[in-house]
């Protein structure tokens, strides 16, 4: 389970966060490759928009993360179509537009870095 505690010894570490990156799009967002995928309740997501999600997820590890980051990310949606999905049900999704943010907490996809999670000092 992603996020979950896990024990590892006395040491207790925090398992990874998926999260599905998608870029705004009308009427739907749009996977990394440009597929559009309808993200409403009633959708049943297509062989071919599970595979454009996967293909546009990131893994984001705890430890790089600050605790108000970390909340951020925790809080990102699962949506249901991804719930019903057996390769996406843990997946957290992210649309990056000009409000991608979760109070201070912002998200940004850089060329060369990737998703990029910064706060606001």
């Amino acid at each position: 389970m992603e996020g979950a505690d896990v024990t590892d010894g006395d040491t207790l570490r925090l398992e990874p966060f998926t999260v599905v990156v998608l870029l705004p799009g009308d009427p739907h967002p749009r996977a990394l490759d440009g597929t559009p995928v309808n993200l409403s309740d009633a959708h049943d997501l297509t062989d071919a928009e599970q595979q454009a999600l996967l293909d546009s997820s990131v893994h984001i590890f705890p430890d790089d993360l600050t605790e108000r980051s970390y909340e951020a990310v925790a809080e990102l949606p699962i949506p249901r179509c991804f719930r019903r999905s057996g390769w996406l049900q843990d997946h957290h999704a992210l649309v990056l537009d000009e409000a991608a943010r979760t109070g201070p907490v912002r998200f940004e996809l850089h060329e060369i870095y990737g998703l990029c999670i910064e706060e606001d000092e």
